[in-house]
């Protein structure tokens, strides 16, 4: 396992890194959350917002994205002229809904006037909880409702991070604008040349990161609360299929870096020193721990290479105890403590004492468990009346601590949580 090398971090992310955040205790708490703590209240985009933008969404869906901004830029303008614009400042589903009955008939049917737009919003009409669906299909001319458009508008924007659904959020917060209820300093000039500039933007510009944040601090004061998102997920569950979102495949086979062959010239050749090396037969806690734990790592890998798991779970599993290993006999090599070898070997032999007494409770072992031998190990060097059971961690600490201890930190976080 060699030494990971850290990739350089990308400038445009917005996640915070390892060292931005804070300790407390065994948590590492994020900035905002340590700034803000429990005065956040979270709104989910994907169960709560991209419902109410959904009319958004389906319009991206069937046009162009300049074609689709090119029509949001005419229901914009829609707003910023009307006389009551500063009751058009939510133009979400339930937000159109609220309005009273004659100014919710005039914008549903000015958003419906574009054939295109009309087409793409019968979709909503498959929906029987639709808010002021009376009115939407007095509009909607020719309703055709298409289940494959709903299912590429819904999929584009299940990410709230995805371009899409970032376009979606810049369309609800310049309604919010062109209604006046948004009000900038004259410092942040730059913000308003950036949002009002965004559609103008490629697909994935920096920029979209201020649209999603000034979105999601937005929505906590404009939104209200409606039973159209959760509807809207129950009646898609029960009237659509559902199909699992293809992820992109890796390109080309992962490329073994060793065989079989390979391997078992190494385990001979341990097997050879072994005997070179074995000296005694007394207790030799170093040399019986050092080959033992090779021995069992090389048997870890030939398995998972001869029965071809290498992208399974269980090679996952594989993995991590060779990691296990492998830093365990650094950290005994560093200390090189006589004392600590014997705390191994003789942490081991506890554990096998303890798992033959829980072996005795069972009715039913497992069949595959060779009790005799598990109690042989228990009682090899000293009756087992007179061993202690450590139920800790052998060395008082824990994987991550002796990581650490044993400068391996960068392989233990390559190949350890993630598994």
């Amino acid at each position: 396992m060699p030494k990971s090398k850290h990739r350089k971090r990308n400038r445009n992310s917005n996640r915070s890194s390892i060292e931005q955040h804070k300790r407390s205790g065994k948590k590492l708490v994020p900035p905002v959350m340590h700034a803000m703590g429990e005065k956040l209240e979270f709104a989910s985009w994907v169960n709560d917002r991209l419902p109410e933008m959904l009319w958004a969404s389906l319009i991206f869906a069937s046009n162009e994205r300049r074609e689709a901004f090119q029509e949001f830029s005419r229901i914009l303008n829609f707003v910023a002229d009307h006389e009551r614009k500063e009751e058009l400042d939510n133009l979400t589903i339930s937000g159109i809904a609220d309005l009273d009955e004659n100014l919710r008939e005039e914008v549903i049917g000015f958003i419906t006037s574009n054939p295109i737009t009309s087409r793409a919003l019968s979709t909503l009409l498959m929906f029987e909880s639709l808010p002021a669906k009376a009115d939407w299909e007095k509009y909607i001319i020719d309703p055709h409702p298409s289940p494959p458009l709903l299912m590429s508008a819904v999929g584009d924007t299940l990410s709230h991070q995805s371009s899409e659904a970032t376009d979606c959020r810049w369309v609800w917060i310049m309604g919010i604008a062109a209604a006046g209820k948004v009000h900038v300093s004259k410092d942040l000039s730059d913000y308003v040349e950036a949002m009002t500039n965004y559609p103008n933007l490629e697909v994935g510009a920096p920029e979209g990161a201020r649209v999603r944040a000034s979105e999601g601090g937005l929505s906590e004061l404009v939104y209200k609360k409606s039973n159209w998102p959760r509807n809207f997920w129950q009646e898609a569950w029960d009237k659509t299929p559902c199909f699992q979102l293809a992820s992109t495949p890796q390109s080309g086979p992962v490329q073994p870096s060793t065989t079989i062959q390979d391997l078992n010239r190494v385990i001979e050749r341990l097997h050879e020193h072994w005997e070179q090396t074995h000296t005694t037969t007394a207790v030799d806690a170093k040399h019986d721990a050092t080959f033992g734990m090779a021995f069992y790592a090389l048997r870890i890998l030939t398995e998972m290479m001869t029965i071809s798991i290498s992208s399974s779970v269980l090679s996952r599993l594989g993995l991590r105890t060779i990691l296990e290993i492998r830093i365990n006999l650094k950290h005994l090599i560093d200390t090189n403590d006589s004392e600590l070898w014997r705390r191994w070997r003789q942490y081991g032999a506890g554990q096998a004492k303890l798992s033959s007494l829980k072996l005795e409770d069972l009715e039913n072992p497992p069949q595959y468990i060779d009790k005799e031998t598990i109690e042989r190990i228990a009682s090899e060097d000293v009756w087992e009346e007179f061993l202690t059971i450590d139920i800790g961690n052998w060395a008082n600490g824990d994987l991550r601590k002796l990581s650490e201890q044993a400068q391996l930190k960068d392989t233990y976080d390559q190949y350890y949580p993630w598994t």
